[in-house]
């Protein structure tokens, strides 16, 4: 029921509109092509001897799999989120509970699953090309590049893991507190209280934007956790942008949750409770008496 409720709130005009047939063709090649690399992997690797060519195969096929699995779950699946990981929590930035909205754990999955087969790539990469310029088979400047290249690829995305391992690069979420609204991204947390909002608009983004100005003049509260993982949100500041694309729940749940309590200062103690988790789960969120 609480998905159906979501989907009943209005997609804002500048964000595109879900689905279509470009995003399903695009989705459906890059399945084919990571189910292709699957089969052509396990026959290079039954024969014998194995074809060596077959471990390449391997890795990219998680590669594809992962671009298929990106575009379904960002522009074809997006209404179909509905509202049910809404819940109460506590929010020790904000030094409250408040209603939260987590990232989606299936994009964080996708992310984690293709780093890792990169990882693998890149270094494959950096190896043979290293062990062929140590051998003396190959000295030209091309392979040389190649060296640099996936070294420095490799090594970014070893760092990478690092952030993640100790959690400078994690899963984010979206809480919506008595006292403002508190962002963590994938690698920087952002703190905006309602009383500095200006207004919510929907940005024209295939990322289904969501942007809260503020006034001029407002200190920003950012965090950065780590540089490596760089978020094009970070130039909005100091206001507040959230791509909905990354959230779990319908893109526009968390639009009208956040224009809804901007401009209701008198239901925002609710938000410290279980009344409002309630609210968004049944997506009561339109005005009907607009302020």
């Amino acid at each position: 029921m609480s998905d159906v409720s979501a989907r009943c709130l209005p997609w804002p005009e500048e964000w595109p509109a879900p689905g279509g047939v470009r995003p399903q063709v695009t989705a459906t090649v890059f399945a084919a092509l990571g189910l292709g690399s699957v089969i052509a992997a396990v026959i290079a690797l039954v024969e014998r001897p194995p074809d060596v060519r077959g471990v390449i195969m391997a890795v990219c096929a998680p590669l594809f799999l992962g671009l298929a699995a990106l575009v379904t779950l960002t522009r074809l699946r997006v209404r179909g989120r509905g509202s049910a990981s809404v819940r109460l929590g506590r929010v020790d930035a904000a030094d409250s509970d408040a209603v939260l909205i987590p990232y989606s754990r299936g994009l964080a999955t996708t992310y984690v699953v293709m780093s890792l087969s990169m990882l693998v790539l890149f270094g494959l990469v950096a190896v043979v090309s290293l062990l062929v310029l140590i051998d003396g088979e190959s000295s030209d400047s091309g392979m040389i590049l190649l060296v640099f290249a996936s070294g420095a690829a490799t090594l970014y995305l070893l760092l990478l893991g690092i952030d993640a391992f100790r959690g400078a690069v994690s899963r984010g979420v979206l809480a919506l507190a008595p006292t403002g609204v508190y962002h963590r991204s994938w690698a920087f947390t952002r703190f905006v209280s309602w009383d500095s909002m200006v207004s919510v608009t929907a940005g024209a983004s295939g990322d289904q934007l969501i942007t809260a100005a503020v006034y001029d003049g407002s200190t920003p509260s950012v965090h950065l956790r780590s540089r490596l993982w760089w978020q094009p949100e970070l130039s909005l500041v100091p206001h507040l942008g959230v791509q909905g694309a990354n959230l779990s729940v319908d893109p526009v749940l968390a639009y009208h949750a956040l224009r809804f309590y901007q401009n209701h200062a008198e239901a925002r103690a609710e938000l410290g409770s279980q009344a409002g988790a309630d609210r968004l789960l049944r997506a009561d969120l339109l005005d009907q008496n607009p302020p």
